[in-house]
């Protein structure tokens, strides 16, 4: 499970604020703090800043690399020409977050996406919208996986997120979720399944109880990566304890070691 931290993002006031100040103590505080739950990359959005967003883009990439040169990049920003504008200051492979199966989404992505290796966040909704069914779901991702490699990106480069809806809007969202996740992993073999898990929760009170409980299900279901915040340890350790009940753990290492270091919270 490839966990993307998304904490360093401008539309959380102390981090916007941090931005604002250009306080890098407390971004590398942040980035600290996810790395230490388990963050595999860091999500780094500044999409709120609108005027600035890549001189802020550039000064985060530059704190973050600067403390942690070895820790992998998810560059995110509702905005391709910012993304073009930012890779090059990315030393290691980023993941670029995102692109969709809209026509004029795709089209302004291609040229970040030929810009240099990376892995390729996509979203199953094209021009139609969001799906509503898990069908149109997996129809989306067989047609942007198609154009994916159509530019040259390897399939296990890949990340297709079904987008999750909360099921405070839409009951039958969770179910949907899951049926999506299981046709992706079905239909398209090689290719990862990601999640901006918290989507699921929105709306509802005691959100990282659901989060915790969508998790495990989708797991199940197939995911293979999720956006989220691993500071959330019961979160974290509910993933470790999936891992072991699906045979995700060899020998169970990752968990006793979670347990030896004190990072299990039931």
């Amino acid at each position: 499970m490839l966990i993307v931290g998304e904490r360093i993002n401008t539309s959380r006031h102390p981090i916007n604020e941090a931005v604002a100040r250009r306080d890098a103590a407390a971004i590398q505080r942040e980035v600290r703090l996810q790395i230490d739950g388990g963050a595999d990359l860091i999500d780094v959005n500044a999409g709120s800043r609108r005027g600035s967003e890549v001189d802020d883009l550039l000064w985060l990439i530059e704190v973050i690399q600067g403390d942690f040169p070895d820790v992998r990049l998810c560059i995110d920003s509702p905005d391709p020409e910012s993304m073009k504008r930012v890779l090059d200051a990315v030393r290691l492979p980023p993941m670029l977050n995102s692109t969709t199966g809209e026509r004029s989404r795709l089209e302004a992505m291609t040229p970040v996406i030929q810009r240099r290796a990376c892995d390729v966040v996509a979203l199953c909704m094209d021009d139609q919208g969001i799906p509503k069914t898990a069908g149109q779901t997996v129809e989306n991702a067989v047609r942007l996986v198609s154009h994916l490699e159509g530019l040259g990106v390897n399939r296990k480069n890949i990340y297709l997120d079904p987008v999750i809806q909360a099921v405070s809007a839409n009951t039958r969202a969770g179910v949907m979720a899951l049926e999506a996740i299981e046709g992706i992993r079905r239909e398209l073999d090689g290719v990862h399944i990601i999640s901006g898990l918290s989507n699921i929760s929105f709306g509802l009170p005691k959100r990282p109880l659901v989060n915790r409980a969508f998790l495990t299900l989708a797991m199940k279901a197939g995911l293979t990566s999720a956006i989220l915040d691993p500071s959330d340890r019961g979160l974290m350790s509910a993933l470790k304890a999936a891992q072991v009940l699906l045979d995700q753990d060899p020998w169970c290492q990752a968990y006793t070691r979670a347990f030896r270091e004190g990072r299990l919270e039931t």
